[in-house]
């Protein structure tokens, strides 16, 4: 069941609850998952997730653009978001929790505005010749990732390994499958609570942003 309700929060909260996970802020494990939906007066949050099982979502409604009908909480973890004269990080969120989220402000393309730590977990990016590594997530804090350079377009650029953790794609004659997600074996030797799977789709997330 927690694998399921982690599952649902991939898909429908994205990069926010992502970085929730990162920071191993779990879900409390519920019998019951399901999804409720605000009918509100409010645009801010109307239409938007009001709760899953037993865990409610909050959203701002306020005078800030910056903040203004984001996530303000989930179940008891606040998040805040930047209003700041920089770019790189304006209207990002800045903290969930006790978490505080720094982002690159850099001469560099590949890694400006992209996050920098969650916490005291840094994050760094492929600056490469290789164009299917390059402005790509390269380490998170003890974990090295890898990407295919692959004569194979089925895996070509995606994540090859995670740490420890190995990834394989299918090369099929059936396109159903083909360049589809295989397996993931083995650990990542992180030093933080976090899946092989959960960490995947973290990096293939943040790597489209």
């Amino acid at each position: 069941m927690k694998n399921i309700f982690s599952r649902l929060k991939l898909n429908v909260l994205s990069l926010a609850l992502l970085l929730t996970y990162a920071f191993n802020v779990k879900a409390q494990i519920i019998a019951n998952t399901e999804i409720k939906y605000y009918r509100s007066i409010f645009t801010e949050e109307n239409g938007k997730i009001k709760s899953i099982g037993n865990t409610d979502f909050e959203y701002y409604k306020s005078i800030f653009p910056e903040e203004n009908g984001k996530i303000k909480s989930i179940g008891d973890k606040k998040f805040e978001y930047y209003k700041s004269i920089f770019p790189e990080e304006n209207g990002k969120i800045k903290s969930v929790g006790d978490k505080k989220i720094e982002y690159f402000r850099s001469i560099f393309p590949e890694e400006n505005g992209k996050v920098k730590s969650i916490g005291d977990m840094p994050i760094e990016y492929y600056r490469s010749i290789f164009p299917e590594e390059d402005g790509k997530i390269k380490s998170i804090g003890n974990v090295t990732i890898e990407y295919y350079r692959s004569i194979f377009p089925e895996e070509n650029g995606k994540i090859k390994s995670i740490g420890g953790a190995q990834i394989e794609y299918y090369r099929s004659i059936f396109p159903e499958e083909n360049g589809k997600l295989k397996s993931i074996t083995g650990k990542t030797g992180s030093d933080f609570d976090f899946s092989p799977t959960e960490l995947y789709y973290f990096i293939l997330n943040a790597n489209l942003k």
